[in-house]
């Protein structure tokens, strides 16, 4: 991996060789568009990045907190919602997806689910959702510089259990009793940015195998280039050192890189994001998506870092969009390929799926770093359509006294997907009625041999995919209400806590919270609704009538000992999102929550 690459390969370049797959999958996609039954997948280009990518090395807790100064120097604009339509024909759909409504999901859920037993506990007798074990008032937005929107990343380490936390513009450290360790530090000096850089899209991960944090987001000077920065702790202490990597767009330049994306498994560490031509002050119409496959051997030794990277991603001839890597969290689990997956949305539906879509697509990288006894070989992406329960745009959400005033979005996944003991777990934002709900699906990959031999190795061939079924489908009901930007983690066992954001236009409670819903692995999954009836983790105390709502909550695991020899200890879920505090600025709430006790529902 330390050839000089671009040597052998120019930086964009046609590959055809890239394999992908068209399998006979269940209706993609309930429009005109996407009502193939074999969605035909593709990729434009493939490529080696830049040879030398040097790392800089820092000291989170040397940093200086945030000053009032660098706060007065941060950008209080904001780039987006991006979605591929204008400003004006977006917000033409989001005001149709109010007066149209969308079809209620229950009957086409029960449908495909038939036959099926009776339900054990009709929803509205649900028991509660697993217990709070801890709660606490994270970063708010006058730590991150009185910007916009709150969008949530948090990772959670193993012996003491430090939580990282980081959202626009800012990053802090808690104890899991809720003390703040360390921060808040500007993101900006975390990279080694002026005061003044435009950050944006943060994620964050704990590779639970080797005991890092993983942090990444971009930034843009918004006029000729835009970059990624990763970072990676050292060790399991995330207020230490760090290895941190910046690097611009590698498939091309001038465009902005739009809600960065990030997954990792046990080889390597993924970012993707949409890009967007740089027009006038940002940005023109939709072009790709990029991703960017970047080894844990070299991220992680701190040493000049070369990947791969692919743009161009199609289906049914369009340009897909907002695919998120799989976080393959487990010490235990090895699946032979990254797994990626996406929804329908820019390009589809008469556009965000305005007009209804369904299903989703689900990706596998094999042969990720290209090397084998010293020859280059490209990674073998491949492509399933699985599921084909429909979704559409939904309106924006409502809040008393200001109906339809916060930002939902469209029908991407926004928040993290993962991976856990074969299965995909996944949610979105969907239209029901006059309201917005969410899908969640938990979905089967299936992978076969690639007979190609696409790394030149004839006794390792390259895994493809072969099909995807999706094995549970449940959503989350408006009636009235609006929930929406959920994000699903498994535990160990197969437990899903599942947190989201909640407004409503009518009751005491409804300004803009943050709540969560579990799904015990041995509930069932022809149900189609939650049995759990949910839990508010942090309630609304005012109206929030800024530009922008955060466009992801986020969620991690915790409590797994495997730095003892695998043992496990009570594993559970730590979740975060955001609610609007009393002065109607963003706040954030972060919570544990476990199935703890046998005789849990």
């Amino acid at each position: 991996m330390s050839k000089d690459v671009d040597a052998i390969w120019p930086r964009r370049v046609a590959f055809a060789a890239i394999a992908v797959a068209a399998l006979m999958v269940a209706a993609p996609c309930a429009s005109a568009e996407n009502a193939a039954s074999t969605p035909a997948v593709s990729v434009d280009r493939s490529a080696p990045g830049p040879a030398s990518v040097a790392a800089r090395q820092i000291q989170l807790n040397a940093l200086p907190d945030a000053t009032a100064a660098e706060i007065a120097a941060r950008p209080q604009f904001r780039i987006g919602p991006l979605t591929g339509a204008s400003a004006s024909v977006y917000a033409e759909r989001k005001a149709l997806a109010v007066t149209r409504g969308a079809p209620s999901p229950t009957a086409e859920v029960a449908a495909a689910i038939n036959p099926k037993p009776p339900i054990l506990r009709s929803p509205g007798a649900s028991p509660a959702s697993a217990a709070l074990q801890t709660s606490f008032v994270g970063n708010a937005e006058n730590d991150c510089g009185n910007s916009t929107p709150s969008d949530q990343a948090i990772a959670v380490g193993d012996g003491s259990e430090p939580i990282l936390q980081v959202n626009q513009n800012c990053i802090s450290v808690w104890s899991p009793s809720g003390t703040r360790l360390l921060g808040p530090k500007t993101l900006q000096a975390f990279a080694g940015l002026a005061a003044s850089a435009y950050v944006f899209d943060p994620r964050a991960l704990y590779d639970w195998r080797n005991h890092r944090f993983i942090v990444a987001f971009g930034d843009s000077d918004l006029l000729n280039n835009s970059y990624y920065d990763i970072a990676v702790s050292q060790s399991d202490d995330p207020t230490g050192l760090w290895y941190v990597y910046r690097f611009v767009t590698p498939s091309q330049n001038q465009v902005y890189n739009d809600f960065i994306r990030l997954g990792q498994d046990r080889q390597g560490v993924y970012l993707a994001s949409n890009l967007f031509p740089m027009v006038g002050s940002c940005c023109g119409p939709y072009m790709w998506e990029e991703w960017v496959l970047l080894p844990k051997s070299l991220l992680y030794s701190g040493g000049s870092l070369n990947y791969w990277f692919l743009t161009g991603m199609q289906a049914n001839g369009q340009y897909t969009d907002s695919t998120q890597p799989a976080n393959v969290w487990s010490p235990y689990d090895n699946p032979r390929a990254e797994f990626l997956i996406n929804s329908y949305n820019i390009n589809f539906g008469e556009g965000n799926c305005s007009n209804g879509c369904g299903g989703l697509i689900v990706w596998a990288l094999s042969n990720q770093f290209g090397w084998l006894n010293g020859i280059l070989f490209p990674p073998l992406l491949t492509g399933v359509g699985s599921g084909s329960f429909s979704y559409y745009l939904p309106p924006n959400a409502s809040q008393p006294g200001a109906p339809n005033s916060i930002e939902t979005l469209d029908t991407r996944i926004t928040g993290q997907v993962t991976y856990s003991g074969g299965f995909l777990y996944a949610a979105l934002t969907t239209g029901d009625n006059n309201w917005s709900d969410i899908h969640y699906y938990k979905v089967a990959p299936f992978l076969g041999n690639e007979n190609a031999n696409c790394n030149g190795d004839s006794a390792n061939d390259c895994p493809q995919m072969v099909s995807a079924t999706t094995v549970d489908a449940k959503y989350i009901s408006g009636a009235g209400n609006f929930y929406f930007f959920p994000t699903p983690q498994p535990d160990l066992e197969g437990n899903v806590t599942i947190v989201y954001n909640f407004s409503g236009p009518n009751c005491a409670n409804c300004y803009p919270s943050v709540g969560y819903v579990t799904d015990r692995a041995t509930q069932p999954s022809y149900s189609s609704v939650f049995l759990d009836s949910g839990t508010l983790l942090g309630t609304g105390g005012a109206r929030y009538m800024q530009s922008s709502w955060g466009r992801y909550t986020a969620a991690a695991p915790a409590k797994i000992d495997y730095a003892t020899g695998g043992a496990v200890d009570t594993p559970s879920v730590w979740i975060a999102g955001a609610f609007a505090k009393a002065d109607g600025s963003w706040g954030t709430q972060i919570g544990n929550t476990g199935f703890t006790a046998p005789n849990q529902p």
